[in-house]
């Protein structure tokens, strides 16, 4: 069995330490050397806004300082990260689900990804206002499933609504081929109770089905892989994709670069003097994505 050598570990390590932005560094630090969260909170609260949200860049392929559920959702997902709920930290939580009140968009039935103003920053070609307008699950779904989880933080009016709009809608009208889509009602279904999930679960695996690449030979760069869907043993759709899931973790291996990061492989196609600096961003993200991965699969020698 392939593993991460100590020597490649120690370069991404340093990497982690030396090259990329003070908020990964510091949840590099509380999940692999036992930082202080509290690091983490000082870090993230540089992108919150007054209004509750969130933005300055967090989500390095959206430029823009106004708040967006896009980079919202990404900073609730970094708080979810410690299980002890400290006084600032639910705060913050309180705050930004607050956010996501003032800014439902009942003609969308849910949320707008991004803010009309993003587009007066640099970004990635494909965040113009009205990107994933025909995908509503990217982003309500995710915003359901932190509405479910910090409820007793927040309560969103008409919740229980909310979650039987996005059963029907993913049963009767998704066309489940769109990955980020699928991402987010993976999220929200790790949050269903077990009659909600019955609902579903056929249509979450036809949706798996379509947009999961289980041949890498009928890969073509950016794309969902078993991977994707699949971060540990523990994972809810560990079985569907057990066989696959050795050669995807040998080959996330083979592919940290000389630096010890691993890299994105996509580009902006536009803003390329900035898209330079939100490409050593995004590499600090996805390489302690790849570090947690292969951790989570003991393959990492220690």
């Amino acid at each position: 069995m392939k593993k991460l050598t100590t020597e490649r570990f120690n370069q991404a390590t340093q990497f982690m330490k030396d090259k990329t932005r003070k908020l990964e560094r510091s949840i590099y630090q509380y999940e692999f050397e036992e930082g202080p969260f509290s690091n983490v909170l000082i870090e993230l609260r540089k992108y919150q806004n007054t209004d509750g949200g969130f933005g300055h860049g967090l989500e390095p392929d959206l430029r823009c300082m106004e708040s967006s559920a896009l980079a919202t959702t990404r900073a609730l997902e970094i708080l979810h990260l410690s299980p002890q709920k400290d006084e600032e930290q639910t705060e913050m939580i309180r705050k930004a689900l607050r956010f996501f009140e003032n800014t439902y968009n009942a003609h969308r039935n849910g949320w707008d990804i991004i803010p009309k103003e993003a587009e007066q920053s640099p970004r990635a070609i494909w965040w113009n206002y009205g990107a994933f307008a025909d995908h509503w699950g990217n982003p309500s779904a995710d915003i359901l499933s932190y509405c479910i989880d910090y409820q007793s933080i927040y309560e969103i009016d008409q919740l229980e609504d909310h979650i039987d709009y996005s059963i029907d809608y993913l049963v009767n009208r998704c066309e489940l081929n769109e990955m980020h889509e699928l991402f987010c009602f993976i999220h929200l279904f790790e949050k269903f109770d077990k009659a909600q999930k019955l609902k579903i679960e056929d249509t979450m695996h036809v949706f798996l089905d379509n947009c999961v690449s289980i041949n890498p030979e009928n890969r073509e760069g950016y794309g969902a892989t078993p991977l994707s869907v699949v971060s540990s043993p523990s994972s809810q759709y560990y079985k569907k994709y057990a066989e696959f899931i050795p050669a995807e973790l040998d080959e996330l291996i083979e592919q940290q670069g000389e630096d010890g990061s691993w890299a994105p492989n996509w580009t902006w196609y536009q803003f390329e003097e900035e898209w330079l600096i939100a490409k050593e961003e995004w590499k600090g993200i996805i390489t302690l994505n790849a570090l947690r991965t292969l951790r989570n699969f003991n393959r990492i020698e220690l």
